[in-house]
């Protein structure tokens, strides 16, 4: 049994596609191809049923799919330990970043890692809070940052703020948002993101206790265009306190007062991987820069 057998097994398992996984391991579909039939002939088990749908875990593959991301975790900790004790820190982090990277402080983080690790190779990915959480559970992305809280006990939490949200709306609408009630509000467009975003369920639950449910008018997974749509008239959203401040400043929207939350912050990895040296270095930066910037932004 081969490290690289278990890999493609994983990213098969994982992306539930040949052709995916063989370009996520930068590998041709054929090389992919026979490690898993290599792996399996020795195993003597059939790993995936082939279907319309892609490549699916058999019983047997859900079962053993632990055990493969257990080993590919073990073999990766010897490395890092091996290189920690040569006095060598080299490799590459996938961090996922949950929303604006100007927020995350993704250019220090970058310019402080390459200054303290320069054989450390960082790759920042743009997601979303649910997307952070299955990925780096499931080892295709290393750390990143998450709202709200994590129930999942193979992560490790590393709270950095806590997050004050606003209620913004249009411009225009300042006159009628200032005399909005919460049921005025319900009742008005918003502007809705994808399903599982903890700033809106939690403001869906802000609502809920008081028997109201909000008008999802539009969607869009892009804070960008978000923030656009609310700019043009189309409805309200939730923003962070600097940038809704911001915005009113300059007379792009127009905060409704009648409700402030706030949210947890929070860089998430395996915990399997508390002791790997790359996962440490990129822990202790990320705290170091929200314990000199302050707690919250």
């Amino acid at each position: 049994m081969e490290l690289h057998q278990l890999r493609s097994f994983v990213a098969i398992a994982e992306e539930c596609n040949l052709t995916r996984a063989s370009e996520r391991l930068y590998l041709s579909q054929s090389a992919v191809s026979s490690h898993l039939k290599a792996l399996e002939d020795e195993l003597g088990v059939s790993l995936f049923a082939r279907t319309a749908k892609g490549m699916l875990l058999t019983g047997e593959g859900m079962t053993l799919l632990p055990r493969a991301r257990n080993l590919l975790d073990a073999a990766n900790g010897m490395l890092q330990e091996a290189r920690a004790l040569s006095g060598e820190l080299r490799g590459s982090l996938r961090i996922g970043f949950n929303t604006d990277p100007a927020f995350l402080r993704a250019s220090a983080l970058s310019t402080r890692m390459r200054r303290a690790h320069p054989d450390i190779e960082l790759n920042l990915m743009q997601s979303m809070t649910s997307n952070v959480l299955e990925q780096v559970a499931r080892g295709s992305m290393d750390g990143g940052f998450i709202f709200g809280r994590a129930e999942n006990p193979a992560l490790t939490v590393v709270p950095l703020a806590s997050v004050i949200l606003h209620v913004v709306g249009p411009a225009k609408w300042k006159k009628l948002l200032a005399d909005a009630d919460l049921t005025a509000v319900a009742g008005m467009p918003w502007i809705w993101v994808p399903p599982d975003c903890p700033l809106y369920n939690l403001l869906d639950e802000q609502f809920e206790e008081h028997g109201l449910t909000l008008k999802h008018s539009i969607k869009t997974d892009h804070e960008d265009i978000m923030r656009a749509l609310v700019i043009a008239g189309e409805g309200l959203c939730v923003l962070r306190q600097p940038e809704a401040t911001e915005l009113e400043r300059l007379g792009h929207v127009t905060i409704w007062h009648g409700m402030q939350m706030s949210i947890p912050l929070a860089f998430v990895h395996k915990a399997s991987r508390n002791d790997d040296p790359l996962i440490t270095a990129v822990t202790r930066t990320v705290q170091a820069l929200w314990r000199e910037n302050g707690e919250t932004d």
